[in-house]
């Protein structure tokens, strides 16, 4: 896929899983209702203005994984400074969880950065998300830090890097 633009809409990739069809694509106004629904699913609970500033902002690097025409995840994500991109919010419906939909949105939006000129990744991760934890160490982030009391209900963040 050298030279090729991740961005565009031939880049997407469409693959078999389960015998679901699995479409990860660029999030569009009309996705905005189930990724709310999954935020809620999955105990996210963020202001629904943040998918609209997303869309509008990073239309790039907000993405949506699809099962039969269905929103069951999303990846929102932005490039942080010049050399890195930041995972801002990954969630999966919780009855599509452990089917690699996560991995293959993580795995999409890292190759957008690494397009996008970045050389590194970063993201959040409460302390208490082991599931979470183990699959951005499957994919090669390692903890760089802690930010205690980072949530709003006082949980300690753990801060995780890769280099792209």
């Amino acid at each position: 896929m050298r030279g090729e633009d991740p961005t565009h809409r031939s880049f997407w990739e469409i693959a078999r899983l389960e015998q679901n069809t699995l479409l990860i694509r660029r999030l569009e106004p009309s996705d905005l209702k189930e990724a709310l629904e999954i935020d809620q699913d999955v105990f996210g609970g963020y202001d629904p203005t943040i998918f609209a500033t997303f869309y509008e902002s990073h239309s790039n690097t907000s993405l949506v994984a699809l099962m039969n025409g269905k929103v069951v995840g999303f990846i929102l994500g932005f490039k942080h400074t010049f050399l890195e991109g930041r995972i801002f919010w990954l969630a999966v419906k919780p009855a599509y969880q452990n089917r690699g939909i996560a991995t293959r949105l993580l795995s999409y939006i890292l190759n957008i950065f690494k397009h996008m000129g970045a050389v590194s990744a970063t993201l959040e991760v409460r302390a208490s998300n082991k599931i979470a934890q183990s699959l951005y160490s499957s994919m090669g982030f390692q903890m760089t830090g802690i930010f205690p009391n980072y949530y709003t209900n006082g949980e300690m963040a753990i801060i995780m890097k890769k280099r792209l």
